[in-house]
Order: C-alpha cells, then sequence, then structure tokens
C-alpha cells in the first residue's frame, strides 16, 4: 500500500501541471495574491496556521501549489502510519493504509492529511509519556483545522491531564494571537465559513434538505449549498454536538478504553453530523481512530468507517448534474452511516474495562509510564 501511495504522488504531480485546480487550491492561489492582514483586511476561512502555510508556503501558481499541496499531503499521510506503528503497531498502521487506499483517489490535492497527522502525532506523544509536547502538538491541529478540539478530552480518558492542561493552553495562546491580529472577525471568518448562508449539498442536513426541495443549488464559499441556516438551526445543531461529545467523553471515562480510538471516531463523527459542511475530504478525519478502534475489538465502528471511505471516493467519481438520484443516494448512506459512529459508541454494547495504554500489533496491551513533561 506504500508503494501504491508513491504510485499516486507521482499521477497528483503530474495531473497539477496541467489539470484544472480543484476549489482549494484555486483558493489557496486566491489567499496567496491577496494584499493585507487575513481575516482583519479581507474574509479567510481557513484557520490561523492553515492561512499561514498557504500565505508563506504556496504559490500564486495554481500548478506550483498544487505541487506542493500533494507533497505535504503525502508526507503528512506516511507521517500519520508511522505514528500509529509507533503508538499501537504494525496491525492499526496496516488498517490505515488500507481503509484509507478509496480517498487516493482525490485526497494529495486536499489540505486535510496535515492536522490528521498533527492530532495524531499529539496523541501518540502524549500517551507515550510526552505529554507536553502531546498537548502542544494537538492545540496547533486544533489551530490548523478546528475540529481535533472535539479530541481533547481524550487526554483526560488515556490519564494524560497535563498533556490535556497544555492542549487547552497552547490552544488558548493561539486563539488569543489569532483575536489579537484578526479580531473577532476572523473567528467568525472561520466559524461560518465567510459567512456562508447555505447548507452544503453533502452535509447531513443540506442532503435532505435537497432531496426535499430539488434546489437550486448555488456556489457560495467555494462549495456546494442550498436552502439557508437560521440562527436556530445553528444553536440548535451547537447543543446536540455539545450534549453528544459530553455523552461519548463520560462514556469513554467509564468505559476505560483507549482514549484515541472508537470513542475520538464517535466524536469526530458527532462534529461531522452536526456540521453544516460536510465536504467529501472531511471523511479523512475519521481514518486513524477507526484503525486504533480495530485493535480494541471495536471492529463495528472500523468497519463503518471503512464503508464511509467507499462512499466517499464513489461519490467523487459519480459526482456530476446527470447522476442527481445516485449522488444523493450515496449522500444519504454515508450520512446514516456517520450517524451511526456516536450512535454505537453511545448504545451499543457495553465493553469489558480495560487499559487506557496503547495497544501492541499483537492486540495486548503495552504500559508505558506516564510522565509530565
Amino acid at each position: 500500500m506504500l508503494a501504491l501511495r508513491i504510485a499516486v504522488l507521482f499521477v497528483a504531480l503530474e495531473a497539477g501541471r496541467t489539470a484544472v485546480p480543484t476549489d482549494d487550491l484555486a483558493r489557496f492561489a486566491d489567499i496567496k495574491q491577496l494584499d493585507g492582514v487575513p481575516y482583519r483586511d479581507l474574509p479567510v476561512e481557513y484557520a490561523p496556521i492553515e492561512t499561514l502555510i498557504v500565505r508563506f508556503g504556496m504559490s500564486s501558481d495554481p500548478a506550483t501549489t498544487a505541487t506542493r499541496v500533494a507533497l505535504l499531503a503525502f508526507a503528512a499521510d506516511i507521517a500519520i502510519w508511522w505514528a500509529l506503528r509507533l503508538g499501537w503497531g504494525a496491525r492499526p498502521a496496516e488498517r490505515y493504509l488500507w481503509i484509507g487506499a478509496p480517498l487516493l483517489v482525490f485526497i494529495y490535492t486536499r489540505f486535510d492529511l496535515i492536522p490528521v497527522a498533527l492530532a495524531v502525532w499529539g496523541a501518540v506523544l502524549a500517551t507515550r509519556g510526552s505529554q507536553r509536547t502531546g498537548g502542544t502538538t494537538m492545540a496547533i491541529a486544533a489551530l490548523t483545522k478546528l475540529w481535533p478540539a472535539v479530541l481533547f478530552p481524550g487526554f483526560l480518558v488515556a490519564g494524560c491531564r497535563r498533556a490535556f492542561e497544555w492542549a487547552v493552553l497552547v490552544g488558548g495562546g493561539l486563539v488569543a494571537a489569532w483575536l489579537a491580529v484578526g479580531g473577532v472577525k476572523g473567528l467568525t471568518d472561520v466559524l461560518t465559513f465567510r459567512h456562508a448562508t447555505g447548507w452544503e449539498v453533502e452535509s447531513t442536513v443540506g442532503t435532505v434538505v435537497w432531496i426535499a426541495t430539488g434546489g437550486p443549488i448555488r456556489n457560495e464559499a467555494g462549495a456546494p449549498r442550498i436552502g439557508s441556516v437560521s440562527t436556530q438551526a445553528s444553536i440548535a445543531l451547537l447543543v446536540v454536538l455539545a450534549g453528544l461529545l459530553v455523552a461519548i467523553w463520560a462514556m469513554a471515562m467509564r468505559r476505560k478504553r483507549a482514549a484515541f480510538g472508537a470513542a475520538s471516531v464517535a466524536a469526530v463523527g458527532a462534529l461531522l453530523v452536526c456540521s453544516s459542511v460536510f465536504s467529501l475530504q472531511y471523511a479523512a478525519w475519521l481514518l486513524p481512530w477507526a484503525a486504533v478502534a480495530w485493535v480494541e475489538g471495536d471492529r463495528r465502528h472500523f468497519w463503518v468507517v471503512a464503508s464511509i471511505e467507499l462512499l466517499t471516493a464513489i461519490l467523487f467519481v459519480v459526482y456530476e448534474p446527470q447522476r442527481v438520484a445516485f449522488a444523493q443516494a450515496l449522500l444519504v448512506a454515508r450520512s446514516l452511516l456517520v450517524i451511526a459512529l456516536p450512535v454505537i459508541w453511545l448504545f451499543g454494547e457495553r465493553y469489558g474495562p480495560a487499559s487506557n495504554a496503547p495497544v501492541s500489533a499483537e492486540g495486548s496491551v503495552t504500559g508505558k509510564r506516564q510522565t509530565n513533561r
């Protein structure tokens, strides 16, 4: 599977030189060329660390940007595999390569594997004893893309209180710096995806609205959207998400399972269910935690995530106007599978007690003494 990834990288590099850039890559080029300070002088929908990478690491030439994104995504993909192998053994690392393979049809043209890699390394470093570094790395992941913040409670479940404190402290400091540069407007730019008003058609609610109304679909803030997200709907989804996250992590504390396996799959799944945006590449956020769930003995979450990845890849291939009914059916199936992730965790069969330490490739628990470095 590593050889396949190298081959895909070369294909992505070649395609990036000639193909029309994706929406993300075109937007990166736009941000690179804009004058002024991001957030303060111009609206930017990306979190600050991703924005810094775009401003200082990308190019105003879309082909050059495509090359750099492909190389970064490939490096992040390998870094995730390495982190899983180091933290949980060869078996979950191998499972990661397999269930992530369907996304290779497009994932090297997206940025999303980079925060995934940072989040996994944060988890591995903390559970292996380097709690300060692990917490800091997880905070950096959350300020690259906001979603890793839902994994912060996993440190408490894993007995890494110091890592949790560092994640909150560093994350809070980075948010303060962000507000100092961009003001509250910067935060709202990201949370609302440049103040977009519609449901993305790939989101859970957006798919339902699309089927119920039939459109029209409009391109807004770089995504296909439909209808209008009311303030009441946003508040309701936020309340549901908060309740799900509290329940998921409280259940994880009671079950004493490895924090960064099925519990993390459920937490990220809950976020995806309650989001007004669920672009195809967001499916990558689930991959490493599902691989860890496998060695926990939780095969249900693993296979559900594997199915989500396969459906996502098919959606990428068939997502055309003349195949509306087929695309809607696939989106409904994917939404139901994502909804199943927190449901299975909260209401499925209860697991017996187990250690919070990383699980080895042979399925045994590898006890590692926690330190407060």
